[in-house]
C-alpha cells in the first residue's frame, strides 16, 4: 500500500516535542479520564433540577430522610435501581443538555494543545479559509453516506418509513443541530485533530489514521446494544473520517460530516445514535424483526452491512482523491527493521564522512572509467594543478611514448606515496 504525504497543517505540529507510541496513549488516557470528569461535573447542574423536579424523586429523598438531593446520594440512602431507571427516562431538554456539555471536551483538548504540547490551531486542522464552504461539503457528505445506506435499508425491507412523526417538536430539533454540531466536532477534535496529529509526528500518517481510528472504536465500546459489526462499522467511519481529515487538510469537513451523520440519524429518521436514546424526529423508521443484520437493529444503522457498504465506497473514493491529487507516494525503504512494525517514519542516518568536491568527483570517474594515454595523463596533471592538489613539483622531467597505455591503480599509488 503506498504511503500518504503529510500535508502542511500536520507538518507543522513535527516542530513541536514528539513521544512514543506507548508514551502518547499514556497521555490520551490520562486526558481521556480527566474529559470524563469534567463531563460528570458539567452534567450535575442538569441531572439536579432534572430529579428534583420529578415527584417521585422527592418522596425518596424524603423517605430517606433527607430533602436534599445530593445529601440523599452521599449518604447511600436512595433506592439506586429506581435512581438509575429515572436516568435512564430523561426529557428531551436533558438529552441537549447533555450535547451542549461537549464544548468543555473541546476546550479541554485543544487547551492541552495549546498550552501543554505548543501546537498551533492549524495543526489541529483549525485551519483559515473556505470554512463555511468546507462544513457545507461536509454536510452534504453526511446527505450522502446516510441516505445511501437508509435507502439500502429501505430496499432490502430491512427498515419501515413511518411518515412525518406527530410528536415532533421544531424548537427541540434545532437544538438538537446545534447539540450534535458541538458533539461531532468534540470527537473530532479528540481522534483526529489531537491524538491522530500528535501521533504523526513521530509514526507514519497511515499508522496514526489506524491507531486513531482504534482508539475511536474503543470509546464507543461501553455503548449499549453494542455487536462485533458494529465495532468494524465503527472503526472503519474512524478510517474514512481521518483520511478526509487528512485529504482536506482541515478539521470543518470531516466536524460536519461527523455531526451531520449522527443528527440525520436522530432526529431526522427517528433511529438511535450507536446505542443511545433516540430524540425526537422529523420522521418515524420502525425496523424489520430479522433483518438487523442489514439495519443495524438496536444499535442504529452503524450495527449493519449497509453502513458496512456505503463507508467501504466513502473510503475508496477519498482514497482515489487523494492518489489524483498526488498524496499517495511509493514507501521508502526502511533502514531500519523495526518500523516495520512500529510505523515510524524512516529517518536519514547522518555520516560524518563530508561530501567530495566536483573536481574530487571528476578525478574519480577519469582514473576509473578509462585506460589513461600521455593526453589524459596531461590533463589531470593540469587539473590537480588548478584545483591546488599539486603544490609543487620534483623538478623531473618524465617523457612517454604517445602510445603507453598507463593503469589507473598505478598512478593513484604514486599519489599516496
Amino acid at each position: 500500500m503506498k504511503e500518504i504525504k503529510m500535508p502542511a497543517f500536520m507538518k507543522d505540529a513535527g516542530n513541536t516535542k514528539a513521544h512514543s507510541m506507548w508514551r502518547e496513549m499514556a497521555i490520551f488516557i490520562l486526558l481521556y479520564v480527566i474529559s470524563i470528569f469534567v463531563e460528570a461535573m458539567a452534567m450535575v447542574p442538569g441531572l439536579l433540577v432534572y430529579i428534583a423536579s420529578r415527584p417521585e424523586a422527592a418522596s425518596w429523598f424524603e423517605r430517606a430522610g433527607s430533602s436534599d438531593v445530593t445529601g440523599g446520594l452521599w449518604n447511600g440512602s436512595v433506592d439506586m435501581d429506581k435512581y438509575s431507571a429515572l436516568l435512564q427516562a430523561q426529557p428531551e431538554w436533558l438529552l441537549i443538555y447533555t450535547l451542549f456539555a461537549e464544548i468543555l471536551l473541546i476546550a479541554l483538548y485543544v487547551g492541552y494543545c495549546r498550552l501543554i504540547e505548543k501546537r498551533s490551531f492549524s495543526s489541529m486542522g483549525f485551519t483559515r479559509g473556505h470554512i463555511l464552504v468546507q462544513y457545507i461539503k461536509g454536510l452534504l457528505w453526511a446527505v450522502v453516506l446516510f441516505g445511501g445506506a437508509y435507502l439500502f435499508c429501505i430496499g432490502t425491507g430491512a427498515v419501515h418509513f413511518g411518515g412525518v412523526s406527530a410528536d415532533m417538536i421544531p424548537g427541540y430539533i434545532v437544538l438538537y443541530f446545534v447539540g450534535y454540531m458541538i458533539q461531532g466536532m468534540a470527537e473530532e477534535v479528540i481522534c483526529r485533530g489531537y491524538l491522530l496529529v500528535s501521533l504523526s509526528r513521530n509514526h507514519s500518517v497511515w499508522y496514526s489514521v489506524v491507531i486513531s481510528s482504534g482508539v475511536f472504536m474503543a470509546m464507543h465500546m461501553s455503548n449499549d446494544h453494542m455487536t462485533f459489526l458494529a465495532f468494524i462499522n465503527i472503526f472503519l467511519c474512524g478510517l474514512l473520517f481521518g483520511l478526509i481529515f487528512v485529504e482536506r487538510g482541515n478539521i470543518w469537513m470531516v466536524a460536519a460530516l461527523h455531526s451531520g451523520w449522527n443528527f440525520l440519524q436522530n432526529n431526522i429518521f427517528g433511529i438511535p445514535v450507536s446505542g443511545m436514546a433516540q430524540g425526537n424526529s422529523v420522521f418515524l423508521t420502525s425496523f424489520t424483526e430479522g433483518r438487523s443484520l442489514i439495519s443495524g437493529g438496536a444499535f442504529g444503522v452503524e450495527g449493519g452491512i449497509a453502513v458496512t457498504a456505503v463507508l467501504a465506497v466513502g473510503i475508496y473514493i477519498t482514497y482515489r482523491r487523494m492518489e489524483k491529487k498526488g498524496m499517495l507516494v511509493e514507501p521508502e525503504q526502511l533502514e531500519n527493521p523495526g518500523q516495520m512494525f512500529t510505523g515510524e517514519a524512516p529517518r536519514q542516518e547522518r555520516t560524518e564522512k563530508a561530501p567530495e568536491s566536483a573536481d574530487e568527483q571528476k578525478e574519480e570517474v577519469e582514473y576509473t572509467s578509462m585506460p589513461l594515454n600521455l593526453d589524459t595523463l596531461n590533463r589531470i596533471e593540469t587539473q590537480k594543478r588548478e584545483a591546488g592538489i599539486l603544490t609543487k613539483s620534483s623538478g623531473k622531467q618524465i617523457t612517454y611514448p604517445r602510445s603507453t597505455v598507463f593503469n589507473a591503480d598505478y598512478f593513484r599509488e604514486k599519489d599516496e606515496e
